[in-house]
């Protein structure tokens, strides 16, 4: 088969006819139901169960003729309604194609005979799948037939004419779909929204919310993750052809371009932009002109509109993902920053912390840039006081020695020990006050308690107060 390219893929040939006119009658020969495409050079061209319409400088009508081998005209007939919600074409530099939606007969149209390229039945297994061609092979994704939404591609195999099941080699599996919007380039077959039912019920048609691509390489699907819920649009019409590489989509006031590519969707709104455009029929781009078939007073027309028009317009810019978190990139960079700041901050308030503060650790008193070495019993006596405030006598004792020595003698050891840790104090802060001073006990005035007189703190490392709140 002769490679083709899709119905939406118009390539820049020759016009035949002038574009100065902007709205063509269509013959009143033409039967309502009719198929609407191009054809070789992009000559517009109208397709019957018996004739074509081709536009020169006015509308030809030919008879058209069947391969009576493969294509009888009962054939023909039999295929109801002949419209492009039936067919979906494609057109080369030759022929024509038409693919019958949901599967099955593929025709081919040279001049005026039509012929049948597929050696298979009417499927109706995958109505308004997504078809494409890619390597001179037709394809189609998903569709709804025999009530089921289907997950998979059929292809059509071009030595024997029979529609074959591509098997992913993915563990990603997309729900079954329909009316997807789809766009086929870069060995990939883009793919977002359709509608479906959901589990819970199988009489709803709900707009699914996904996309994703399938690589038609390593035949696996890759999930993009949701869609922006504030796109304009969804699921599938049937006006639609490729802009500068974007799948364009057209309705009565709006363009609808996806750029894949970029995760973007740009939207030209204007009133009456394809006024009364018949929404069941492609449109084609060529030569920066946009041909559509429109309604207008009970009549059909062919409609011609500059791609420029666009231009005119300004455009709404949408990201096609839906991005429910910050992505990794940007939010390591704001961990870093905030990291950052706040330790800087910390260490500012670390500083104003440990200014004129007294500090001891397991052998060490600091104070300031000064620091004095203590031993194991005293820095136990500070530990203490700085928690509990007060010593008395016979906890004194205990921490000096665990030997059993007479009153006087404790005494003594209690009098000198208290004066070496204010004599280490005093030279370390430069103070002339005492750490710890010696007063009666105020619930017993026979005894003597130990207390503490200036605030002590133990020393902390920067680490932990960072993260100390």
């Amino acid at each position: 088969m002769k490679k083709f390219f899709k119905v939406f893929v118009i390539g820049i040939f020759f016009m035949p006819f002038p574009l100065s006119g902007q709205d063509i009658l269509l013959p009143s020969s033409l039967p309502s139901e009719y198929v609407f495409s191009l054809g070789p050079k992009g000559v517009p061209t109208l397709i019957t169960q018996n004739k074509v319409f081709r536009l020169k400088k006015e509308w030809i009508q030919t008879s058209l003729e069947t391969d009576s081998l493969r294509l009888g005209p009962g054939l023909i007939k039999s295929i109801t309604p002949f419209n492009n919600e039936r067919f979906i074409p494609f057109y080369n530099l030759e022929e024509t194609t038409l693919a019958l939606c949901g599967g099955g007969h593929v025709l081919s149209l040279n001049q005026n005979l039509l012929s049948r390229t597929d050696d298979s039945v009417i499927q109706r297994n995958q109505l308004k799948a997504s078809t494409f061609y890619y390597k001179d092979r037709l394809y189609m994704y998903g569709g709804y037939g025999f009530w089921t939404f289907k997950n998979y591609l059929t292809y059509l195999d071009n030595q024997t004419g029979q529609w074959e099941i591509v098997l992913p080699k993915s563990k990603y599996i997309p729900p079954g779909r329909w009316r997807a919007v789809a766009h086929s380039f870069n060995d990939r077959l883009y793919v977002l929204g359709g509608r479906h039912n959901p589990s819970e019920s199988s009489q709803k048609d709900v707009i699914l919310n996904d996309h994703f691509y399938f690589d038609l390489k390593t035949q696996q699907f890759i999930n993009l993750g949701q869609t922006n819920p504030k796109l304009p649009l969804r699921s599938y019409v049937i006006s639609n052809t490729i802009i500068n590489g974007k799948k364009a989509y057209f309705q009565n006031d709006r363009a609808v371009l996806f750029d894949f590519q970029k995760d973007t969707l740009i939207s030209y709104q204007k009133e009456g932009l394809f006024n009364n455009i018949n929404t069941k029929k492609p449109v084609f781009e060529l030569n920066d002109t946009l041909f559509f078939i429109k309604k207008k007073d009970q009549s059909e027309f062919l409609s011609k509109l500059p791609l420029s028009i666009l231009n005119t317009i300004t455009p709404e810019l949408y990201q096609i993902s839906y991005k429910k978190t910050i992505p990794l990139q940007r939010f390591l960079m704001l961990f870093v920053i905030l990291f950052i700041c706040w330790t800087a901050y910390r260490l500012f308030v670390f500083k104003d912390f440990l200014k004129g503060l007294v500090l001891y650790d397991e052998n060490r008193i600091y104070f300031e840039d000064k620091f004095a070495i203590l031993g194991p019993e005293q820095i136990s006596a500070i530990k203490t006081l700085h928690l509990h405030g007060q010593l008395t006598s016979f906890e004194l004792n205990k921490i000096i020695s665990s030997k059993k020595f007479v009153k006087s003698h404790f005494t003594a050891l209690r009098t000198e020990f208290i004066k070496e840790v204010n004599e280490t104090y005093k030279n370390v802060t430069g103070t002339k006050l005492n750490l710890i001073e010696e007063v009666k006990d105020p619930n017993d005035k026979r005894y003597k308690i130990y207390k503490i007189t200036q605030q002590l703190s133990p020393k902390e490392s920067f680490g932990s107060f960072l993260f100390r709140l």
